[in-house]
């Protein structure tokens, strides 16, 4: 059914699209739950291309003016646990590895005071990025299903945040939101579209309110029963956060010395993603995917020229699993008698 399907696509974004704020616990909120008793694991492979920093302000004349400060090259391999702990609630755990690297002429360096490596040297660099902790409920799972959920993001340790190929914020985030989906098999049979909301409430840096707004959007159909195509749009925008000044009559700089080691984390900054995915599932509980995504407008911050992720998705119930490989001692007794 289109739970399942939808369910690949979560490890998608986490391995994915981990770069930035393209990755938020927004995609792993699903609309269809698991029963009470079964698990999925999803491993993906992701790597995502931004070649353009936005800058300006609504308000500015260098509003949303795309600038070539050198490109990044984000790779990932991103791992998602989860559990149907009743038939209505389900939690999941998910982390990246990432691995980044920066080519250009305008690196975070060392002129700014901050206790951070500095890594914008052209070379790759590996961490693990932050711990995503996703509970779910299923409030309703009829004509169409709800899920509201609730997310805690917490840095699995502390990285360089201040760089070009920084890893991610590391930011502790807690949200709160909800996925609706349906079938929409009346317009066309085998279709059907899933839209998740998410609010971030985000660790101010430098006392500066920066919460956040995380969006999606699914269409899929399945052309056989084994095999669908989704078309996926996401995005965000933050509510606060600081506006670049880039563009204003006069030269001014962009933002305040004081701030610039900390811009990526409190700049104002909003994003629209387009693209889409195949999935096919192999058996009854695995799954394999693609999904493309990339940045067609946003403000403040990176644009993402591509963010391509392949996995494969894996369900099944861990009580099957523990009799088949430890078979209780009474069981094999009653099998051996005469």
């Amino acid at each position: 059914m289109a739970g399942r399907q939808c369910r690949s696509l979560v490890v998608g974004f986490l391995a994915g699209v981990s770069l930035g704020l393209l990755c938020s616990a927004t995609a792993g909120a699903q609309a269809w739950l698991p029963p009470k008793g079964e698990a999925w694991l999803s491993l993906g492979y992701g790597n995502v291309f931004v070649t353009k920093h936005y800058l300006g302000t609504r308000d500015n004349p260098g509003d949303n003016v795309e600038n070539d400060f050198g490109h990044i090259r984000g790779q990932s391999v991103g791992m998602v646990l989860g559990y149907g702990l009743t038939d209505r609630l389900a939690l999941s755990v998910g982390i990246p590895f990432m691995v980044t690297k920066y080519d250009g002429t305008a690196p975070h360096n060392s002129r700014h005071t901050v206790p951070q490596q500095f890594i914008d040297d052209g070379l790759y660099h590996g961490t693990f990025q932050d711990y995503t902790i996703n509970l779910r409920y299923q409030a309703y799972n009829g004509w169409m299903a709800i899920a509201p959920f609730a997310s805690a993001v917490i840095p699995s340790h502390s990285y360089t945040t201040f760089a070009h190929a920084a890893p991610g914020r590391g930011l502790h985030e807690y949200q709160l939101g909800f996925s609706l989906g349906g079938r929409l098999d009346r317009l066309l049979p085998g279709s059907y579209v899933e839209a998740t909301y998410g609010y971030a409430f985000v660790e101010r840096v430098l006392d500066i309110y920066h919460n956040r707004s995380d969006f999606a959007l699914e269409v899929g159909y399945f052309l056989t029963p084994s095999l669908s195509v989704r078309g996926i749009g996401t995005g965000h925008y933050t509510h606060g956060g600081y506006d670049l000044k880039c563009g204003n009559p006069g030269g001014a700089p962009c933002i305040p010395d004081a701030y610039r080691p900390y811009h990526d984390l409190i700049v104002r900054t909003s994003a629209i993603n387009l693209g889409g995915g195949l999935s096919y599932v192999l058996t009854g509980s695995t799954e394999i995917y693609a999904s493309y995504l990339r940045t067609v407008q946003g403000r403040g911050g990176h644009k993402i020229d591509q963010a391509l992720s392949f996995g494969v998705g894996w369900s099944f119930s861990p009580s099957q699993l523990v009799r088949r490989y430890f078979p209780s001692r009474s069981a094999g007794s009653s099998a051996e008698a005469p």
